[in-house]
């Protein structure tokens, strides 16, 4: 029953994930269309309607969903979320509210103070994520997982030596 559930938990977190990734990418092609769609009038005459600022802050925004769906597919390559792709994404998305409040001139001295500090954490956050990254398994089942596969190597050798396969190992990874 267990191995049931797992397998069902499994997969539906699979699917749930996949939607997300699809629902990403429509946004993400969505949002480069209507980006160019807005600039290409720009370039060709002279609108007073289209701003900088929108198209800074459309640019902007396509980064951060590029991040997020980085983050969704490093799930499905590690079966984990890794941390320092989660804090690339919130650096960029400070970063990109930083520079908008900029471009706006609707920001202090103090705040850009703020904003900047917020980035810099993000970003040695990220460092330590990398250098540290958490261990999967203890030691001694990262052992007992070694003695298994030495234990698959003798039982595969050509040489005909060795060890029935009837013994049956309970170990997770």
């Amino acid at each position: 029953m267990q191995k049931f559930l797992l397998f069902f938990f499994r997969v539906a977190v699979n699917v749930a994930f996949n939607l997300i990734i699809i629902l990403l990418l429509i946004g993400l092609g969505v949002e480069i269309v209507r980006s160019v769609w807005e600039l290409t009038p720009g370039l060709t005459k002279n609108v007073s309607a289209w701003s900088f600022r929108d198209l800074v802050g459309r640019i902007l925004s396509l980064v951060v969903i590029l991040e997020l769906l980085r983050a969704f597919v490093e799930y499905f390559q590690f079966d984990r979320i890794r941390l320092h792709v989660l804090l690339e994404a919130g650096a960029a998305f400070v970063l990109r509210e930083l520079m908008l409040s900029l471009l706006d001139e609707k920001i202090s001295g103090l705040n850009v103070l703020i904003w900047s500090l917020a980035v810099i954490i993000l970003v040695l956050g990220r460092t330590i994520a990398l250098l540290y990254p958490p261990l999967l398994m203890s030691p001694s089942k990262h052992l007992q997982v070694e003695a298994h596969q030495k234990e698959k190597e003798k039982k595969s050798s050509p040489n005909g030596s060795s060890l029935t396969g009837n013994k049956k190992e309970n170990y997770s990874v």
